[in-house]
This record gives C-alpha cells, sequence and structure tokens, in this order.
C-alpha cells in the first residue's frame, strides 16, 4: 500500500472516530437528560432540551477530536503547548459532564439501597478500565507490528 491511499485512509478513520464519537456522546448526553425519574419506574420526557443537549455534545465532542487531530486530520501532528491545555481542559470537562448525570440520578436512591449502588459502580468502573487496559495493549501491538511490516517493506537503499 503506497503512502497516498494509507493517508486517505488515515483520514477516513478519523472522520469515522469523530463522527461516532460525536453522535454517541450526543445519544448518551440527550438520554440522560431525558431521564426524570429511575425509581419505582423510568420514566422519560422529550423535550427542547433532548436537542439541545444533543446537539451540545457533539459540538464539544468534534471540537476534541479536532484538537487531538489537528485541522488536517493529521495523527502526526505534533501537540503544541496551547492545544494541549485545552484538550487537558476539554478532557476534564468531558470527564465531569459524563460523570455528574449519574451522581444526580442517584439523589432519589434511598440509603439502604446506596452501597448496592456503589458496589455496581465500582464493578462497572473496574471492567470498563480493563477493557480500556485490553484495547490499550492492543493498539500498542498493532501500532508495533505496523512498523516492524513497513521496514520489512522498504528496500535496504531506499530513504525513509
Amino acid at each position: 500500500m503506497n503512502n497516498d491511499s494509507s493517508g486517505k485512509d488515515d483520514q477516513a478513520l478519523i472522520r469515522v472516530i469523530k463522527f461516532s464519537s460525536a453522535a454517541g456522546l450526543g445519544t448518551m448526553a440527550a438520554i440522560l437528560y431525558s431521564v426524570k425519574q429511575v425509581t419505582p419506574v423510568l420514566r422519560y420526557e422529550i423535550s427542547l432540551g433532548t436537542g439541545v443537549s444533543f446537539l451540545l455534545a457533539v459540538v464539544v465532542s468534534w471540537a476534541y477530536w479536532r484538537l487531538v487531530f489537528g485541522r488536517r486530520n493529521n495523527p502526526n501532528d505534533a501537540i503544541s503547548k496551547p492545544r494541549r491545555r485545552w484538550f487537558v481542559a476539554l478532557s476534564l470537562f468531558l470527564a465531569a459532564a459524563t460523570v455528574a448525570p449519574f451522581i444526580y440520578a442517584l439523589k432519589d436512591v434511598a440509603r439502604d439501597q446506596a452501597s448496592e449502588v456503589a458496589q455496581g459502580t465500582a464493578i462497572a468502573i473496574l471492567v470498563l478500565g480493563a477493557v480500556g487496559f485490553l484495547f490499550w495493549r492492543v493498539t500498542r501491538y498493532l501500532n508495533a507490528d505496523s512498523e516492524r511490516s513497513a521496514e520489512h517493506r522498504r528496500a535496504p537503499g531506499d530513504p525513509e
């Protein structure tokens, strides 16, 4: 595969990442905004705020990935100091905005059920952490494998 088609494939993958992340985060924000009651029955209301929360989450997610990949969707661009600060600030904001609705939903949970909810949350965090760790390890393995195969394809006299 030549570098031109590889670059186009990378850009297409980055667009898929941006779109799917934005759609997923927007959907999660809309659902969490719409949930009005969890116990004893699940009750939700779709309103104008649902659409606004969806669009706001899509915009924030799109901005986040634009910070990560840069304007030209190039994953190899170096991250400047101001861009890194925005990246950290937006990462913290997204983490807080993800956790806040779940904490807010716990306001109606009875005290005797609070320990069960805390145990379930701890198990979910451990499982998600393990899955994240596995994704990280697989990504490192695939990147190393790609580098090894690129080295084998180059002829000894070819410039890099």
